[in-house]
């Protein structure tokens, strides 16, 4: 297995759209608009290919701080709010090696350029480029915000245009109302921003690389967005990837395959960025009608790992968490013939971290509880017999591993709302 070639960006991009997708149908597709727009003003600025790299991936992204909203939220909604919301996306992501950049720029991209200019005279010119991304974003984000759906698009390109150039120096950098009054002059771009945003396949003329161990930094990102939709799940994706991780190690599994346990446990519920929150944290049972929205998440969480290269385990073992060896799991009704040992890991992990982990509205089953439950699992041919036994057997190492990177990722989250609502 190629550790510095396990995946790379075009196909990671592609599932991280897809993710942002899922969090509100409002908005679908305006976060691939803002990246596409981004990507080409960037580019006609004359940014650096890292300061592209960056651009992209904050615009993609710029919006992940509305996952904490308690309802979804139109496009105006989120414009709205946008400065907070930009808050907590940086805060989200400040702490993730190679997002920090990305961070400082989601953090500013909601900023009018008067007030950049003002922090430029204090933060040095080194922040120039950082500044100029992050004007490039805000303006690609308030023209796909404005672009009307009933209205032929490029009868809109003059009214978008004159509004931007008012704005000049103002709300935007001079360098990026430039590039975009530029760009504004050909047809196809505002085209591709209605119909065919597709930046990823414009984005680097090679094929850039991201390493394993890089990898399992990134899913990172993606759990806590994940996680972020609500109190009531923001442990769990850690608490699941820790137990995955250690479950692995017991059980022989090699190196790059616990990071790639890793990762599958990170993501393995990215497909409940579908879900409503009102489901998310309800704690009482579940209606038929909810639960069948609940049980699409495995489903969705398969399709959005489908296409990323080298994910071919990861999407596995992230999709059937919910599949049972007696062939009763869902979405797909897999048996113990389709379900191989990281599939049957991944299992195990979620439900032990769910009965154990501490919820808003309850705490978690002491050992006794747990393993009882555990075993009915087993008992009712629903979980690994073997692996199961291989958990009970080392409990206080695995639940403590559980524990101490729950308890970190909870703190992050209660921590990363305070300062943001401070």
């Amino acid at each position: 297995m190629p550790n510095e070639k396990f995946t790379d960006v075009r196909s990671l991009l592609k599932a991280f759209a897809a993710a942002m997708n899922l969090i509100n149908p409002e908005v679908e597709g305006h976060h691939q608009q803002t990246a596409y727009l981004a990507y080409m003003i960037v580019r006609e600025m004359g940014i650096s290919e890292q300061g592209v790299e960056t651009a992209v991936y904050a615009a993609l992204l710029h919006d992940i701080g509305s996952v904490v909203s308690e309802t979804q939220q139109s496009v105006m909604e989120i414009e709205a709010d946008a400065r907070n919301i930009s808050l907590i996306g940086a805060e989200i992501l400040s702490d993730i090696p190679g997002l920090k950049t990305v961070s400082e720029v989601i953090r500013r991209c909601q900023l009018s350029w008067s007030e950049i200019s003002v922090m430029l005279r204090s933060d040095g010119r080194e922040f120039e480029e950082c500044a100029q991304i992050a004007s490039a974003i805000h303006l690609a984000d308030v023209v796909s915000a404005v672009l009307e759906p009933d209205i032929p698009v490029l009868q809109q390109r003059v009214r978008i245009t004159e509004g931007v150039m008012l704005s000049r120096g103002k709300e935007f950098s001079e360098r990026a109302a430039d590039a975009f009054e530029r760009l504004s002059k050909l047809e196809f771009i505002w085209l591709d921003l209605r119909y065919n945003p597709e930046f990823l396949l414009l984005f680097t003329g090679e094929i850039r690389y991201i390493s394993l161990d890089n990898m399992v930094e990134l899913t990172k990102l993606m759990s806590r967005v994940i996680d972020y939709r609500s109190s009531f799940t923001a442990m769990h994706s850690a608490g699941v990837a820790a137990s995955a991780v250690k479950l692995a190690e017991l059980a022989g599994m090699s190196g790059d395959e616990c990071k790639m346990m890793r990762i599958a446990g990170n993501l393995h519920d990215i497909g409940k960025l579908k879900v409503p929150r009102e489901i998310l944290e309800k704690p009482g049972k579940l209606t038929d009608d909810e639960f069948s929205i609940i049980k699409e998440h495995a489903y969705f969480t398969r399709l959005i790992l489908m296409d990323v290269t080298g994910f071919e385990k990861i999407r596995d073992w992230a999709g059937y968490h919910h599949e049972k060896l007696n062939g009763n799991g869902y979405p797909f009704k897999f048996g113990a013939d389709m379900l191989d040992t990281g599939s049957r890991i991944l299992a195990i992990a979620d439900i032990f971290s769910a009965i154990t982990e501490v919820r808003p509205y309850r705490g978690g089953m002491p050992k006794e509880k747990a393993i009882s439950v555990l075993e009915d699992n087993v008992n009712s041919g629903g979980l690994c017999p073997e692996l199961t036994r291989l958990l009970i057997d080392n409990y206080e190492v695995i639940d403590a591993a559980r524990a101490r990177e729950s308890e970190e990722a909870g703190k992050r989250y209660f921590d990363s709302l305070r300062q943001c609502r401070e």
